[in-house]
């Protein structure tokens, strides 16, 4: 990768490809640009690719707008990890910390045992878990795995 990861991030022309408008992602309100974002399926997904540690950070998941009942809130992550393995290759990771969203009845903790049982991430410090993007697997292919006792 060459560049400032901040105007070259390598993951945005694939992203743009599929028709998913990239937007540079600021630190709160202030001008300091600290990643980028996308809005999927009512998911905003904000991320920073580091090459040296090759992580791709989450840096931020919100939902966007109102609850639209099925649409499932793990879609933007998909993305992201498939743009991550398609455009960096195996051996990059997801990266971040565990939060829920406001007013959501699930726990950090029960999510964090999500990711950790179902996808395969492992935990390097409290709260922060990372998972390789060639891991990833949709929530159908988990529930694949659970009926035949794989997962």
């Amino acid at each position: 990768m060459r560049g400032d990861p901040l105007t070259s991030d390598p993951l945005i022309p694939w992203l743009q490809a599929r028709g998913v408008a990239v937007a540079p992602h600021h630190l709160g309100a202030t001008p300091i640009q600290i990643g980028h974002g996308f809005c999927y399926r009512q998911i905003y997904l904000a991320w920073r690719f580091d090459p040296a540690t090759r992580r791709v950070w989450i840096l931020l998941v919100r939902r966007e707008g109102e609850w639209a009942g099925l649409a499932n809130p793990f879609a933007a992550l998909y993305l992201l990890a498939e743009a991550t393995l398609a455009v960096l290759g195996p051996g990059h990771f997801l990266y971040g910390n565990v939060d829920v969203f406001r007013g959501s009845s699930l726990s950090g903790e029960r999510l964090g045992r999500f990711y950790l049982r179902w996808t395969g991430a492992c935990e390097p410090e409290p709260g922060w878990f990372m998972l390789a993007a060639e891991q990833v697997c949709s929530l159908r292919d988990m529930r694949k795995r659970q009926k035949h006792g794989l997962a």
